[in-house]
């Protein structure tokens, strides 16, 4: 399928029921998986919170979050509700050390995020909204 508005894909990532496509302008495409096989695929959103290259594209387990990262500016992070298509309004905030983001991934029952940075940092994050790890 062809993403729609995207120049430059720099990264895919996919859920049992989405795919996000990043894009070197900062722009992600959140696309329904069973539509990628019509002719004309519209996305589900475009999410434009970031203005660089997104690095990273991370779903967690249950497919409910996705995480999206830049590692060209500071604090470049966004977490994104998949069931109101919105990122999360209220982290990271100005006082998150995030500094520059090269990884990111979520544990395997979403209970962690962590998140790595070029300076060498691992941070962990509990995401209490899961019970378990």
């Amino acid at each position: 399928f062809q993403d729609d508005g995207a120049l430059h894909v720099t990264s895919v990532g996919h859920s049992t029921r989405h795919i996000a496509v990043g894009s070197d302008s900062g722009v992600v495409n959140i696309y329904n998986k069973d539509d990628i096989f019509k002719s004309r695929c519209k996305p589900l959103r475009a999410v434009m919170n970031l203005t660089t290259e997104i690095d990273r594209t991370e779903f967690n387990s249950t497919g409910e979050l996705l995480a999206i990262s830049s590692k060209e500016l500071k604090h470049s992070l966004r977490l994104i509700n998949l069931h109101s298509l919105q990122c999360m309004p209220n982290w990271p905030t100005a006082n998150t050390p995030l500094a520059h983001v090269s990884a990111v991934n979520f544990s395997p029952s979403s209970g962690y995020l962590g998140i790595g940075t070029t300076k060498g940092k691992a941070l962990l994050y509990r995401l209490t909204h899961y019970p378990s790890y």
